[in-house]
């Protein structure tokens, strides 16, 4: 298809770097099924139809796809915006030289495929996102663009002019509020058509989890990002240790946050099981803070830390030093969201 720029759906779809589509796809569902346990609960006392709920499944399911697609957009802007500013470039320049940096992003572009050809694909995906919120949009009212409209915004100022807010400081907050309160109280939303207490308090450790990822990532980029002239938080800090303490600050606000609702009466009581989760959120900071002090003690991948996709493809590669920390984020946000999903649909919240 002329639209792809010759090439298969599925190529575009790997270089769109669909790992990442956890950090947005795992947040969007939590809302959803929030939505859907206020729907049971609702439906069980005759206040919402048998209409109404498969109305509201739809429109997530809709809604669903819009933000992978979203996703996935944006994702190749990232790469069009870097590559032609010659971060890209930098960074191979950098790895060259002999500074140890992850390479691969824009490996697509490296082998031939134009910048053109990605901004217009990456225009496509934007597009098919677009016409998904228009949907939902025409059935459940100009709330959705508001969501719709703030997450673009901050998409595209996450790495594109005149603002490029992940190259002075603010793209780890950027992706906290997109994956956090915008898609998870959004995703309610489109579902049931209103915002309850319950969606506010999960979106927001589930926004700093997904933060964690962008500065745990940010942590092991922090020579080359730096000598790249690119300003992450890490790099705003000064200090890789400074930066390892923050992550562990901001863990522990998603436990705090998660407690403190549960305390107040804003999320049910099995919320508290997120408290399972911590085994993997020590292994994460220790290998974080042991990175920090220059060490890289060897990983050994188990089971209950959660999907690590093409490992021994990773581990030949020589990359695991960074995909363990990087899997170890998702996969911590991704514990904690299913954990608050299934609390979500217990009869254990009094707020319904």
């Amino acid at each position: 298809m002329e639209l792809l720029a010759g090439k298969k759906l599925t190529f575009w779809y790997a270089a769109a770097r669909p790992a990442s589509l956890g950090q947005s796809l795992s947040p969007y569902v939590l809302g959803t099924v929030l939505a859907l346990g206020a729907f049971l609960s609702q439906r069980a006392q005759g206040l919402v139809s048998e209409q109404g709920l498969l109305l509201g499944l739809l429109l997530a399911v809709a809604g669903l796809a819009g933000v992978a697609f979203a996703h996935l957009g944006l994702n190749l802007f990232d790469d069009y915006f870097d590559y032609r500013g010659g971060a890209v470039a930098r960074r191979k320049e950098l790895q060259e030289g002999g500074m140890r940096a992850r390479m691969g992003k824009c490996a697509y572009l490296e082998a031939g495929v134009t910048l053109d050809e990605t901004r217009r694909v990456a225009l496509l995906f934007v597009a098919v996102a677009l016409v998904l919120g228009l949907v939902v949009l025409l059935v459940r009212g100009w709330e959705v663009l508001v969501f719709a409209g703030c997450a673009l915004v901050l998409g595209l100022a996450y790495a594109g002019p005149p603002l490029r807010l992940s190259y002075h400081g603010l793209g780890e907050l950027v992706i906290g509020v997109i994956f956090g309160p915008l898609v998870v109280v959004a995703a309610y939303f489109v579902a049931c058509g209103r915002i309850d207490p319950i969606a506010l308090w999960t979106s927001v450790p589930t926004g700093l989890l997904a933060l964690n990822i962008v500065h745990t990532h940010a942590i092991m980029d922090f020579e080359p990002d730096k000598a790249a002239r690119r300003t992450t938080l890490a790099v705003a800090l000064g200090s890789r240790k400074v930066a390892a303490g923050i992550s562990a600050a901001i863990v522990a606000g998603a436990y705090g946050v998660t407690v403190t609702g549960v305390a107040l009466g804003y999320l049910p009581l099995l919320s508290l099981a997120v408290l399972l989760t911590v085994p993997m959120a020590v292994v994460l900071l220790r290998r974080v803070f042991a990175y920090a002090a220059g060490q890289d003690p060897p990983f050994v991948y188990r089971r209950w830390m959660g999907p690590m996709e093409h490992w021994d493809a990773i581990v030949a590669r020589g990359i695991d030093w960074f995909m363990s920390r990087w899997y170890l984020s998702r996969n911590l946000l991704m514990a904690f969201v299913l954990v608050l999903a299934v609390a979500g649909l217990t009869p254990l919240y009094g707020g319904w």
